[in-house]
């Protein structure tokens, strides 16, 4: 088979469509082939769990790039909506909270465990941590564990709204966790201040209008739905905080250590 046109470009790899009903992610030549089969077989316990998610095909070699062959959803990001019809806004923020706890009341034993991950990650920021390091990677040690599946990147630009579902994609960083764990990273998402150089301070009012929105109403209805307390999504803020600062998000690094 020859990839068809492109429909999408991510920080890690280009999609293209694939076949009628596929789609071909398309990792660049520096990522590592071991995560790539990693993401499939995550991808491929997410799907067989009953989660809404894209089927799972095969690994290619294309044009000397590794891929992963996917299930084509037919449907728009979330956040494209967003955009389109920002009056929607409340609804879609509903939508996002029922498909998080949907996706926490699964348990999968083949995901990888949090712990060690949000470890090195805060290692390997130490230079910016400073004195914090220690207390943070103490505190993480204090909170509860969990075994839900957690999405860990949870946000409207991973959703597709379909004619009569939501689905989540791109599960590269699945783990399975305490999955307040998952929500506080969503928050954490929706309510960065970075904003693309050079825009206007009116779509600057409008967008933290509309993140305001977004996540206020996506957390009362995830809390709602899921039974838990605002303070216990709240214990998760700061190291989950502290792992973004690793990301190196432009205009965020003050604004997280704050």
């Amino acid at each position: 088979m020859q990839k068809g046109s492109l429909v999408g470009k991510g920080r890690t790899a280009e999609v293209y469509k694939w076949e009628q009903d596929k789609v071909l992610k398309l990792y660049f030549d520096w990522f590592p082939k071991d995560s790539i089969k990693s993401e499939a077989a995550i991808g491929y316990a997410i799907y067989e769990a009953g989660i809404p998610s894209p089927a799972v095909y095969d690994i290619v070699d294309e044009e000397c790039r590794n891929g992963i062959i996917f299930q084509r959803i037919t449907g728009k990001s979330m956040l494209k909506l967003i955009e389109i019809k920002p009056w929607k806004i409340v609804c879609f923020a509903r939508q996002m909270a029922r498909l998080h706890v949907k996706i926490h009341s699964v348990s999968i034993d083949k995901l990888p465990s949090p712990e060690e991950g949000f470890r090195y990650v805060i290692e390997d920021i130490a230079n910016i941590l400073g004195y914090r390091k220690k207390k943070i990677l103490d505190y993480l040690e204090s909170l509860p564990k969990g075994s839900s599946v957690c999405h860990g990147d949870f946000h409207p630009d991973n959703i597709l709204v379909t004619e009569n579902d939501t689905v989540a994609i791109d599960w590269s960083n699945a783990y399975s966790g305490n999955p307040l764990s998952d929500v506080a990273r969503t928050y954490i998402t929706i309510k960065t201040p970075f904003m693309p150089p050079g825009t206007s301070k009116i779509i600057v009012f409008l967008s933290k209008l509309l993140k305001w929105l977004l996540y206020s109403t996506y957390l009362k209805e995830y809390i709602r739905l899921g039974n838990v307390k605002p303070e216990d999504i709240e214990d998760w803020i700061l190291p989950i905080a502290a792992a973004r600062l690793r990301e190196k998000i432009p205009g965020e690094e003050k604004w997280l250590l704050d």
